[in-house]
């Protein structure tokens, strides 16, 4: 361990990895770079944003039988929201990192430089990248800039430094790519998706030191006008800061120190909402709060839409509750992907889930309420739905330019979805299947198959040639099954 006296202010500032190229010190923000016995000031570190995670320095735990400190962090922001990489020193010397997003957690060892993984630029989520023996689906690729920064850390950050990722993913495995220093050969770093019980964490923040540090209770109502039409906003502290406005329609930022309005955009929906924003469901005996919704619509079939409700519960976080044509299905992100994925099935432990359907395109018609990251109109996904048990439960795959999510779901019947809200009778989806036309065109197809044979098999018969008759009844059948193969 290496001490010394902040050269702006002289308070104790400690290095507890040899390996530390920088602090920062948590009295006045000043960043010391680490030079032999010396430190010098390299200006100020912008200040944390008050967060609510339950991690902070000193923070204890365990992985993979060794033990390691939360020695420091940065803060990293993106185009559609912020996450938290929490830098760890084990009791052996080695380091690793611990990255949070909307209450997920993955924690990685370094593996070194990658020589033959390709550019940032050509990578794409989807893409499979080979790692040793192993094939991990690149799950995310994103530029996000460091924007504030505490404890010590491996190298030197300051304002305006940029952070180029790829992520990937293989069942519970979790990799990165770090393109922040050389773009030809990133820094590979390899671990897996934990969860803070599982790490054994101890020294965590609780409730009375989260509330006295942000002033606000996590989940608590909090509310802010909108800074484009002075609307009230109501969002619950700490889950999530991109807004949109009900009234205007305006984005809203309220991460930071006031609300920031990021644009706005006209939208209409024929009936109002099922649910209501801000209503409180309960689930297996827990609370959990209607913060957002988002209306999705099929890019070839505007007519095709459903409904997604986010769900909030400060202890668990974040679930969906899907309203559809086909019913209810409440579900989470998955931090263990499927097994295997083919052209029919996917793999997930013992169980093959059949292709629900051909796989569709859907964009965010219509969007209120609050999220953890930044949702607006246009959004567009590819998605893919595998299904066992006659639909009872499902997995969705949801591929964007930027992502690849998998979810898990499972069917809830209106009588349950009215009990959550606690309405004294079921409530049923707003959302009506999609019209099976199917039979119709059936209907037409052996009709005129019948008038096909009625009209030629006698011509064949009376033809000198039946073989060339029959030949062409054969053919005129099966161009009239083509449509009925293409709609299933």
């Amino acid at each position: 361990m290496y001490r010394i006296a902040c050269p702006s202010c002289g308070a104790d500032v400690e290095f507890k990895s040899e390996a530390s190229a920088m602090a920062v010190c948590a009295y006045c923000q000043s960043t010391l770079l680490r030079d032999a016995d010396s430190v010098r000031d390299i200006g100020k570190m912008a200040a944390l944003l008050n967060d609510y995670s339950p991690l902070q320095i000193t923070s204890c735990g365990q992985y993979l039988g060794r033990g390691f400190n939360v020695v420091g962090r940065i803060q990293l922001r993106y185009d559609a929201g912020l996450w938290n990489e929490w830098y760890l020193l084990f009791d052996d010397g080695g380091d690793g990192w611990l990255s949070e997003s909307v209450g997920q957690y993955t924690l990685t060892l370094a593996g070194g430089a990658v020589q033959e993984a390709g550019d940032f630029d050509s990578q794409q989520p989807g893409a499979v990248f080979r790692h040793g023996d192993a094939d991990f689906v690149i799950s995310d690729v994103r530029t996000a800039e460091c924007t504030a920064g505490e404890g010590e850390l491996p190298f030197q950050v300051g304002a305006g430094w940029q952070a180029k990722v790829v992520d990937a993913r293989r069942q519970a495995q979790f990799l990165t790519l770090d393109y922040s220093d050389d773009p030809q050969h990133p820094q590979l770093f390899l671990g897996n998706a934990v969860t803070l019980p599982q790490l054994r964490m101890e020294r965590l923040r609780d409730t009375r030191m989260i509330e006295e540090a942000t002033g606000k209770l996590k989940g608590s109502v909090a509310s802010l006008e909108c800074p484009s039409c002075a609307a009230p906003l109501s969002y619950r502290a700490g889950t999530a800061t991109q807004l949109v406005c009900g009234h205007c329609h305006a984005q809203v930022d309220a991460s930071g120190d006031r609300a920031l309005a990021l644009g706005a955009a006209q939208q209409q929906l024929d009936t109002p909402l099922t649910l209501e924003l801000g209503k409180t469901a309960t689930i297996d005996k827990l609370p959990w709060t209607l913060t957002g919704a988002l209306v999705w619509a099929e890019a070839e079939d505007p007519d095709s839409r459903w409904c997604e409700y986010l769900l909030y519960n400060v202890d668990k976080g974040f679930r969906w509750l899907v309203e559809s044509g086909d019913g209810w299905f409440i579900g989470e992100l998955m931090d263990v992907w499927v097994d295997s994925l083919r052209a029919d099935y996917a793999m997930l432990g013992n169980k093959a889930y059949q292709r629900a359907y051909p796989d569709y395109a859907a964009r965010v018609v219509y969007a209120a309420g609050a999220f953890p990251w930044r949702a607006k109109l246009g959004d567009q996904v590819q998605l893919s739905e595998y299904q066992i048990s006659g639909g009872q439960k499902r997995l969705s795959r949801e591929l964007s330019a930027q992502e690849l999510t998998w979810s898990c779901s499972s069917l809830a019947t209106s009588v349950e979805v009215g009990r959550w809200f606690g309405s004294a009778t079921p409530i049923e989806p707003g959302f009506s299947a999609a019209e099976d036309d199917g039979g119709d065109l059936k209907a037409i197809a052996v009709k005129f198959g019948l008038v096909l044979l009625l009209i030629n098999l006698p011509l064949a018969f009376l033809s000198q040639d039946i073989g060339d008759g029959l030949l062409i009844c054969f053919f005129a059948c099966c161009v009239l099954a083509i449509p009925l193969k293409q709609k299933e």
